[in-house]
């Protein structure tokens, strides 16, 4: 596989070389167009950065493509104060265009889900000025992407959020409704918005629906098991194949526990989310492709050893389920 993505990228290079050639030769960035060298210079660049990015798409893509991605988008805030912008919600702001570049990415990489953690239930202990800005800016965000995005217009991406939404001002419950409403029937990737969230309120209302339904008759004491679990968890879909935290913070911040204790390939940036780039993208992507046929060699051991545990011991079987941690120098 390695010498796959060498040969490619080669390739790719090689490619990219020979149309800027041809730009600059035919005078598209040479005599003919107006703008300053300097311009010229910029331009030519972000054309060059934004084939070479798919021509790396095309590259990754002829390996495995996980299905489940987790980001917990960390560092906005700090973002902000080292841009020395006016006010937090800046930063926010930046972190929030940032998150629409990630989702393109994942799009065209082909990852079929997309769970970000948006804003924890313990954020709501911030100044009443921040999480009015956050708040505000989720009932815009929401609507405007169910609205206007090429994500949801073209490529045909459904929006759910997940979390404790009593906590949530009545308009931003609104703008929920409306954009999981109007996204519903789409077939493309899902987004799963965590706000506000929290892990372990997810796995305690977990267990409050399972010791319910026993209490109606709906499941039988015996039967109660981990796939039973699972199915009343908050974030649904596929197993977590990533989990990505930026900031350099090494912590899980209370974030997809039960998801990531499944052999998640942990991954932490030592960048704020703002500054999150497609070069940590695909060096993550890239990590987790050498390690997967491991990480899925550990999951059927660790699915055989589960079924035999439940078999003889029913009561006091174990998971052996684990996290798998990669490289943290990005």
């Amino acid at each position: 596989m390695l010498l796959l993505y060498l040969q490619s990228w080669y390739a790719y290079v090689g490619l990219t070389a020979l149309i800027l050639a041809y730009i600059v030769g035919s005078g598209v960035y040479g005599q003919q167009w107006p703008l300053p060298l300097s311009k010229q210079c910029l331009a030519i660049c972000i054309y060059a950065q934004g084939k070479l990015r798919l021509l790396a798409v095309h590259a990754l893509r002829q390996g495995p493509i996980p299905q489940h991605v987790g980001f917990i988008m960390d560092g906005n805030r700090r973002f902000a104060k080292k841009t020395q912008m006016e006010t937090p919600s800046k930063g926010h702001m930046a972190g929030f265009s940032k998150l629409t570049k990630v989702l393109e990415w994942c799009n065209d990489l082909g990852i079929k889900h997309v769970s970000v953690f948006a804003f924890a239930i313990n954020n709501f202990n911030r100044s009443t000025e921040e999480v009015g800005a956050l708040m505000g800016m989720a009932r815009d965000k929401l609507r405007d992407l169910a609205e206007n995005s090429e994500l949801v217009n073209k490529y045909g991406v459904r929006i759910r959020v997940v979390g404790f939404r009593d906590l949530l001002p009545a308009d931003v419950c609104e703008s929920i409704e409306y954009a999981e409403e109007k996204t519903k029937g789409n077939l493309g990737m899902t987004l799963n918005v965590c706000c506000p969230y929290s892990a372990t309120d997810e796995i305690s209302t977990a267990l409050r629906q399972v010791v319910e339904d026993v209490e109606n008759g709906l499941l039988e004491a015996a039967d109660i098991n981990e796939k039973e679990l699972e199915r009343r968890l908050q974030i649904p879909g596929p197993d977590l194949d990533i989990l990505v935290r930026t900031s350099g913070q090494i912590r899980f911040s209370n974030f997809m526990l039960w998801q990531s204790a499944k052999m998640a390939y942990i991954q932490f940036v030592d960048a704020y989310w703002p500054e999150f780039s497609f070069y940590h993208m695909a060096r993550i992507l890239v990590s987790w492709q050498l390690a997967s046929k491991d990480i899925e060699r550990r999951k059927l051991a660790g699915a055989i050893h589960d079924s035999l545990a439940a078999s003889e011991q029913p009561r006091n079987s174990v998971s052996s389920s684990d996290t798998y941690c990669g490289d943290r120098a990005f």
